[in-house]
């Protein structure tokens, strides 16, 4: 399974994941009353938002790609800098009125040394023995002060429902790089001769002819792709799956009625065209704010790829 970023627009800012992760902390922590602080003059205390229960955050998104060690170095710097500004900063964040902190959240897109994980911990341990060997100053860290890394998969939920209720401009990208020859293996054996059928349906060609084994090839492809795709979406951005899933389902017993209805097998081409224009602007309609472009183009080759496989799209051969 991909990682959840592979699927956001274009590349993460510092900025864009900030305000990302505030958004997402108002929605978990709503209940905990999560109030943001802005970095304004005085900067922000060494953290981004606060609840009422204890929880603070802080973010950090790499300026470029680094390799796995580089980005290991920025993180574990951050981290350190940032702890080390709680703990200068006690006055500061009582007046704001950030209760007892008992745990601090590093957010990050996502690592990829585990390392990090160790500094955390060691981190950790120095803000503990530094309360108990003043506890006055340091009453506002709780005895079971935690630090814990969070990357983007851990709020799945809330980017789903943020980019699926339009509360940012951010868009998915679902468009794979196909295969010129795909992986036949990956397709069950009936599935492909159901391709083959309904394909060659459509175009009215002999079997050898070199564009039916064409088509067929991206059809398979497409099927494939749109496998890891919807799982991807379950996993990831859940309700948009969900949307997504509602809208094929319905319009998919749309196209089993037209395909089955017609008797013509001369219109089988003219329909099949009807029906990609016609699942286009559905998908268009219903997730443009959503979905870049191509994961439109993406998404309805996927899905009709599907129908083609299974029974649900059916064309009169004879």
């Amino acid at each position: 399974m991909s990682s959840i970023m592979t699927f956001i627009e274009g590349y993460m800012t510092g900025n864009a994941w900030e305000e990302l992760c505030v958004k997402c902390y108002r929605l978990r922590y709503q209940r905990e009353h999560y109030t943001a602080i802005p970095a304004v003059q005085g900067g922000d205390a060494g953290i981004e938002g606060f609840t009422h229960s204890g929880i603070v955050h802080q973010c950090y998104c790499p300026e470029r790609i680094y390799s796995d060690n580089e980005l290991y170095t920025h993180q574990r710097d951050k981290l350190t800098a940032d702890i080390e500004k709680l703990m200068n900063n006690g006055e500061r964040l009582k007046k704001l009125g950030v209760p007892p902190i008992a745990e601090w959240h590093f957010n990050i897109p996502e690592y990829k040394d585990p390392r990090i994980l160790s500094h955390a911990q060691s981190k950790q341990q120095e803000v503990l023995t530094a309360k108990k060997k003043n506890p006055t100053l340091f009453a506002y860290i709780s005895d079971d002060f935690k630090i814990l890394v969070k990357v983007a998969e851990d709020f799945s939920p809330e980017i789903s429902r943020i980019i699926r209720t339009n509360l940012t401009d951010m868009k998915l990208n679902l468009a794979v790089q196909h295969q010129e020859k795909p992986d036949w293996s990956k397709c069950d054996s009936q599935k492909v001769a159901n391709i083959r059928r309904k394909v060659g349906a459509v175009m009215h060609v002999d079997e050898d002819d070199p564009d039916l084994n064409y088509v067929i090839n991206v059809y398979i492809d497409y099927y494939i792709a749109g496998l890891e795709i919807m799982n991807n979406l379950q996993l990831h951005f859940p309700e948009i799956y969900e949307d997504l899933y509602k809208l094929e389902q319905s319009y998919k017993r749309e196209v089993s009625l037209k395909t089955r209805i017609n008797t013509d097998r001369q219109l089988n081409q003219s329909l099949f065209n009807n029906i990609l224009n016609e699942f286009q602007e559905k998908l268009e309609k219903d997730f443009s704010k959503m979905l870049t472009q191509a994961s439109v183009v993406e998404l309805k080759q996927d899905l009709v790829a599907s129908w083609l496989a299974d029974c649900s799209m059916e064309f009169r051969s004879v």
